[in-house]
C-alpha cells in the first residue's frame, strides 16, 4: 500500500481554499504547513501580514503535529493546568490556537497546518476548515 502523505496538491487545495476566505473577508493571513516530522515544508504570507507571523505559524502548525491535537484544545489544557508552553521545555512549541493537524483517513498523522492573521479563536476556525475542506475534496 502506497504511504499517503502531505503533497503539494493537498497543500495548495487547503491554501487555495483559505486565500478564497481571507479574499472575500477583505483580512489577509498567513498560512504554514509541516509534515510529520515537524519540517515546515510550504509557507504561504498573503500581502499586508506582518514578517512575524511567518514565525508564529510556523510554531503553531509544529506544535499540533507535535501534540496530535489542534493548539485550540493543547491551549485550553494548559490553562487548566496552570502551566505555559515553556513548561514543555521546547521553545518552538506554542499555546496559540491556529494549528490543526491533518490525518490519513487511516489515523496515521501526515502534518499540520499553522494560521495566522486573524483574532485567535478565528484562527483556529480557519485551520479546522481547510482541513475539513481537504477531506471533503477527496
Amino acid at each position: 500500500m502506497k504511504r499517503e502523505y502531505l503533497d503539494f496538491a493537498k497543500r495548495q487545495k487547503m491554501t487555495d481554499y483559505l486565500i478564497k476566505r481571507a479574499t472575500e473577508a477583505g483580512r489577509p493571513l498567513t498560512v504554514a504547513f509541516v509534515d510529520e516530522s515537524r519540517t515546515v515544508i510550504s509557507l504561504t504570507m498573503m500581502d499586508g501580514m506582518a514578517a512575524r507571523s511567518a514565525n508564529i505559524v510556523a510554531r503553531k502548525a509544529y506544535t499540533a503535529a507535535l501534540m496530535g491535537k489542534r493548539t485550540a484544545d493543547w491551549w485550553d489544557q494548559m490553562k487548566k493546568l496552570g502551566l505555559d508552553s515553556h513548561a514543555m521545555g521546547d521553545m518552538q512549541m506554542t499555546y496559540l490556537p491556529g494549528g490543526t493537524p491533518i490525518f490519513t483517513d487511516d489515523g496515521d498523522l501526515i502534518g499540520a497546518i499553522g494560521i495566522s492573521g486573524w483574532a485567535m479563536e478565528e484562527d483556529q476556525m480557519l485551520a479546522d476548515e481547510a482541513v475539513a475542506y481537504l477531506k471533503e475534496a477527496k
